[in-house]
């Protein structure tokens, strides 16, 4: 049968030339040359790789502002000193409201994330906001300073135990939320809902306006008498969220044994070295840095994301967002590092710049709370932080 497909058929002494010619010309693409084929080439055409190695020379802690109204949660509770408390705005109510009759208001709230004692008893009071608050620049101190918001409680809830993925409703003063006012009202009296930790040993993190699923929003329902006597329901799941957590423990920024990076708070890491031995002219080809932790001090836990980010720092102080790398843990037997690639960081620092500087960040720091400890510039000189540089010479 003719299936189309011509045979050739080729003469086994043809063949085995053919195949023999194929190795040879392969065997000229070998990453490194042999011993014969280097001597062929011109000396001035080999690139001399050289490796130098730097440990910090100073490594420090500070905090900074997280961009929180971007995060998938809203995180409320308290853990130790750090404290963590929520903002919920909703959307404004419509005017159809203004005149009916109030039956009843609930916040309802998802679960989805915690941090400390899982098992740990839960509780936080709600309190009317009475000053805007339409910036990520709010602090622990701001929100505790005189008129940002009610002392009276409208609403409160307390549990014995609270998972992580569990519907909860807190039911709500029916004056306070008649006071956030309609969407046509001439004065603006619609600050939210301040969701105040009352418990401690665990952080609970509830669904915030960002997230897609729609069983994870958070939701204000409302129950109205319309003019017949019945009742209508209202339901607002749209508006605007923060956390706000207490700052990074004051002595970390002296610590020097230490580099802290929290996320939530949060707290960034800074480390420091000195290049300046390495040649004006090197063509950089390869420069990792390596960070070990302290596990004594590290604190995560399943939610966490173990990966961290570092940003270079301009001779200025400010922090280049769009010049980083993505570091993680990297293991070799019963040790662990987090690397990250600064090949491009020290190719600039060649180049001019006088900071040699590298922030480090945890990845996603505004959407949980996680503590990363490493040893610093001022511990064992086995553990500080370790660059390595892969360089050649431009001729």
């Amino acid at each position: 049968m003719n299936s189309g497909v011509k045979s050739l058929r080729v003469p086994i002494a043809f063949s085995s030339l053919l195949f023999a010619t194929s190795l040879f010309l392969l065997s000229g693409c070998a990453k490194e040359p042999t011993p014969v084929g280097a001597k062929l080439i011109p000396a001035g055409d080999l690139i001399h790789l050289d490796t130098a190695i730097y440990r910090s020379v100073r490594c420090y802690s500070q905090s900074n502002i997280t961009q929180t109204a971007s995060s998938p949660r809203v995180l409320v509770g308290s853990v130790d000193n750090l404290q963590s408390w929520g903002l919920i705005r909703f959307a404004y109510l419509p005017d159809s409201v203004a005149s009916k009759q109030f039956v009843s208001a609930e916040l309802d709230l998802r679960t989805i994330y915690h941090y400390g004692d899982s098992a740990a008893p839960f509780s936080f009071t709600v309190h009317q906001i009475l000053s805007n608050w339409s910036t990520d620049s709010l602090t622990i101190d701001s929100l505790k300073a005189p008129g940002f918001y009610k002392q009276s409680a409208c609403g409160t809830y307390s549990t014995a135990l609270l998972g992580d993925t569990i519907s909860i409703s807190v039911p709500l003063d029916t004056a306070a939320i008649r006071a956030l006012g309609t969407a046509s009202d001439s004065v603006i009296t619609n600050f939210g809902l301040l969701l105040k930790p009352t418990n401690s040993r665990v952080i609970k993190g509830f669904g915030s306006f960002t997230i897609s699923d729609v069983a994870m929003l958070p939701r204000l329902l409302l129950r109205f008498r319309n003019a017949a006597g019945n009742i209508d329901t209202l339901i607002e799941s749209v508006g605007a969220h923060r956390f706000v957590t207490t700052g990074p423990n004051p002595v970390w920024p002296s610590d020097s044994t230490h580099l802290y990076v929290m996320n939530g708070t949060s707290s960034r890491g800074y480390v420091e070295f000195d290049v300046s031995a390495l040649p004006a002219h090197a063509a950089i080809h390869k420069a990792v840095l390596e960070l070990t932790p302290d596990t004594r001090l590290t604190q995560t836990n399943f939610f966490t994301v173990d990966s961290l980010e570092a940003f270079f720092t301009g001779d200025d102080g400010a922090i280049l967002t769009y010049i980083s790398a993505s570091g993680g843990p990297i293991h070799a037997g019963d040790s662990k590092v987090y690397q990250f690639s600064l090949g491009s960081f020290v190719q600039r620092w060649l180049r001019g710049a006088k900071v040699q500087r590298v922030a480090i960040a945890g990845f996603a720091e505004q959407a949980a709370i996680d503590l990363f400890a490493f040893h610093g510039s001022s511990t064992n000189a086995a553990f500080r932080p370790k660059l390595t540089v892969i360089y050649s010479l431009i001729q």
